[in-house]
């Protein structure tokens, strides 16, 4: 006696239909700048205009800065960061590899 066959498993590639369409970076580009530049002449933002443009601004957030003080004040933090790791790395320098540290705290202890 034969059992009757049964199917498991997948039952047939699938269609991968794909329509590529024409995208225009530069264009969109301009439009948006257009649109912005009509909504700040008249007043008048709508809620698409602003999503593009915060769509925009992402897109674009590595390659131009928004504001030169933000720039300045990034250059600010690295220096500062960069001193202060000097500082401590001088410090830990004298306290491990010199004697600095240990005639200081005798001189305290004297005085």
């Amino acid at each position: 006696m034969e059992l009757p066959r049964v199917s498991y498993g997948r039952r047939g590639n699938k269609r991968f239909d794909y329509k590529p369409r024409y995208y225009d970076a530069d264009k969109e580009d301009l439009e948006n700048r257009i649109e912005q530049a009509k909504a700040e002449m008249s007043g008048d933002y709508s809620a698409a205009g602003s999503r593009r443009r915060l769509q925009a601004a992402f897109k674009h957030r590595k390659t131009s800065p928004v504001d030169p003080n933000v720039q300045r004040m990034k250059i600010v933090s690295r220096v500062r960061v960069l001193l202060i790791a000097t500082v401590l790395g001088s410090i830990a320098y004298l306290a491990f590899y010199t004697d600095t540290i240990s005639i200081i705290y005798e001189a305290f202890n004297h005085g």
